[in-house]
């Protein structure tokens, strides 16, 4: 006759607290997946038009299909694709961050800079591409124009020098395929700025996964990944949320501290050595290529007090006219180009309710005051360059 027996009471106690505790992570997954649904799940939100604000808009200009003006490594197939069906002739390239792309008040029928260049410089024979992405640093500008100076029939180069964009380092993820050309390791390997951000590449590059490469965990970590991203949209939405936390972060940070859009913030010293030290490799290689550029300091608002502090921001200036004349380059000063009523409001970077002036985008009046004073600077550079 069978006994039946039991396990001891400390085993029953450990199995039943196993069993509370998966309950507790299926339970705590199940309602992390319904706060994603509720919260990104019925329309994907742009970041970009976010910070930018109610009243401006990005544009990126197409001609006959194919685009002129991209953004970053995600299309600028498409930009090389339209430039070969145009012909493949001589092009200019115009770098930039959002002042580039994005207009205030935009009304129905009206352009941004790109296509006004464009249409000028085509009565010269000349194509234009125009790359530009919000906060754009001039280490990511480095790393494109390795990139396309290769691809293309460069005739010149437009630079801009913004100094908001000084205190930015890095290169953002949407550029990383450029590392994949030999072409653009050989040239960034050439100066030590460039070897700097090879090296901080390397480690990007392999990110979370680095302690993991050939072991059992790595293999099956990216095979759920996979599968997740196969099977789940709301795998897809981590972007979204990762948005939305640095978003709302820098917000309850500046309410925290009291800044606003006319706060002064000063520079970082070693930030702004990194980027002086990419705009002296874009001259030099552009110098080594024939390549003549264009570098301008662009418009600023000039209606209230400037959200710099006067000496660093001077101080830019001086710096940046030296460098750029010192390596060959052409100079400009473009900061009272565009007048007061022209320029409009963004979304308040705190907490605080309605709008804060805009430093930085204005309207379709400005980007054709920019296209027209780009051109007429451009013209005598292109002249001496043909002969």
């Amino acid at each position: 006759m069978a006994v039946e027996t039991r396990p001891p009471p400390a085993l029953r106690r450990h199995r039943f607290d196993h069993a509370l505790e998966f309950a507790s992570i299926l339970l705590g997954t199940a309602l992390a997946f319904l706060v994603l649904e509720s919260a990104f799940g019925d329309a994907q939100q742009n970041f970009e038009e976010l910070a930018l604000g109610a009243e401006t808009r990005s544009l990126y200009a197409q001609v006959d299909g194919r685009p002129i003006h991209c953004r970053d490594m995600t299309d600028v197939a498409a930009c090389l694709e339209g430039h070969a069906q145009r012909g493949g002739g001589p092009a200019v390239v115009w770098l930039g961050n959002s002042q580039l792309h994005a207009v205030n008040q935009l009304q129905p029928g009206q352009e941004n800079a790109a296509p006004l260049l464009f249409r000028r410089l085509g009565e010269r024979g000349l194509d234009l591409l125009a790359f530009s992405q919000p906060n754009a640093n001039l280490q990511e500008h480095l790393v494109l124009f390795a990139y396309l100076q290769p691809r293309l029939p460069m005739r010149a180069l437009i630079l801009p020098l913004v100094f908001d964009d000084l205190r930015e380092i890095g290169v953002r993820a949407s550029l990383t395929g450029a590392f994949e050309d030999p072409r653009v390791h050989a040239l960034l390997e050439r100066h030590a700025v460039g070897r700097s951000i090879l090296a901080r590449q390397g480690q990007q590059g392999a990110g979370d996964m680095a302690a993991l490469y050939q072991t059992v965990q790595e293999h099956s970590e990216l095979a759920l990944n996979d599968w997740l991203e196969e099977h789940s949209a709301l795998w897809a939405l981590r972007p979204q949320a990762r948005g939305a936390l640095f978003s709302n972060l820098y917000i309850l940070r500046n309410s925290l501290l009291g800044i606003t859009a006319q706060s002064k913030r000063s520079m970082i010293p070693g930030r702004m050595q990194l980027n002086l030290d990419a705009a002296r490799a874009i001259l030099v290689e552009a110098k080594r290529a024939g390549i003549p550029v264009l570098a301008y300091v662009v418009p600023l608002r000039n209606d209230v007090a400037t959200p710099y502090i006067e000496g660093e921001y001077a101080r830019f200036k001086q710096q940046m006219e030296e460098l750029v004349t010192g390596e060959g380059g052409h100079f400009a000063n473009l900061e009272q180009l565009v007048p007061a009523e022209l320029w409009g409001q963004k979304r308040s970077t705190n907490l605080e309710e309605g709008q804060e002036l805009d430093f930085m985008h204005f309207q379709a009046g400005g980007h054709a005051l920019l296209a027209a004073a780009v051109g007429d600077l451009l013209d005598p550079i292109l002249d001496g360059a043909s002969r």
